[in-house]
């Protein structure tokens, strides 16, 4: 039997106490950590985790936040993809996506932005949104770097997304 991941408790690392790293087995005890589902490794400046927390003070999704640091396929602007990792799209999202589907998505970091992008779950087991990403990119203007939270939400009749990029 494969052994599953290890997971490593924050107060094993060392941190000099300007950064705080999150990811898929680094995770922490703060009260914010059982809102959020970290895609990949993410560095949280004071900055970023100050915008987390108040983000999940304000509003304790159904829906896990999503935390990802973007990278260089995320914001190509021509053929940009957004992909979010099996475990979250098995849990959290899978239900919506039986079939391909478009949703609406906003982000108001900077300027309000708001479109329709088609998301579906790929034959790996991820959800990626695809069609009018690259329209988010520039309208939200997430560079590679930066780290973005997902808000799915249960609409009216539809699963939705609101994106916010944390504060640098």
């Amino acid at each position: 039997m494969a052994a599953g991941p290890s997971y490593i408790n924050l107060s094993d690392i060392k941190s000099d106490e300007e950064t705080w790293l999150r990811g898929p087995t680094i995770y922490g005890m703060e009260f914010f950590d059982k809102h959020c589902h970290f895609g990949n490794e993410v560095e949280l400046t004071k900055a970023n985790l100050d915008h987390l927390k108040s983000q999940v003070n304000d509003y304790k999704p159904q829906i896990p936040y999503y935390v990802c640091k973007m990278g260089k396929t995320t914001n190509n602007l021509t053929r940009g993809k957004m992909t979010f990792n099996k475990e979250y799209t098995e849990e959290h999202l899978k239900n919506y996506l039986t079939v391909p589907t478009t949703i609406p998505i906003t982000s108001n970091t900077n300027a309000w932005v708001g479109t329709r992008v088609r998301i579906n779950k790929v034959a790996t087991g991820h959800a990626v949104i695809t069609t009018n990403w690259p329209d988010v990119v520039m309208g939200a203007e997430i560079k590679d770097g930066d780290i973005c939270m997902f808000c799915f939400y249960d609409g009216t009749r539809e699963l939705g997304c609101f994106v916010t990029r944390l504060s640098n």
